[in-house]
């Protein structure tokens, strides 16, 4: 890819950042809460720092953050529209607060996977993170249906 491409990327990727903070913003006070059934059922919550941290997670890839970035600005519809790939447990000695990850996977532009974990107090479903598939394949060892 040509440096001048990069760049466009680049600044796509950081001009997107910027409108999912904005509306990640107008989650501070009221986290959006909806009910999804795709694959497994899930009442899922999305607040600030939820959108804060998906946007914050970035690969040397600017293409896949500026793809990433569009993705995190509507969750629902990337749920609704992305196919269940399986769950996982969580990672010894981390994300005490989960009971485990779900993925999801969907292709628009490049393959991304949704990572949502579900809590162990409630029972809701939150967006963790929008990987690549290099990331997914290399990191995801227990994937179960």
């Amino acid at each position: 890819m040509n440096k001048s491409k990069q760049r466009d990327y680049y600044i796509e990727s950081k001009r997107l950042r910027t409108e999912v903070l904005q509306q990640a913003e107008l989650l501070k006070d009221a986290p959006l809460r909806f009910t999804i059934t795709n694959g497994i059922t899930m009442n899922v919550e999305i607040t600030k720092s939820d959108l804060k941290t998906i946007v914050s997670k970035n690969v040397a890839d600017d293409k896949f953050n500026a793809i990433k970035n569009a993705l995190a600005k509507d969750i629902p519809g990337y749920l609704e529209k992305a196919e269940y790939l399986g769950w996982r447990p969580i990672a010894e000695d981390k994300h005490f607060e989960s009971a485990y990850f779900a993925y999801f996977s969907r292709e628009l532009g490049c393959k991304t996977i949704m990572c949502m974990r579900k809590l162990h107090d409630s029972g809701t479903y939150k967006p963790y993170a929008i990987i690549n598939e290099h990331t997914f394949k290399h990191s995801i060892t227990e994937l179960r249906k």
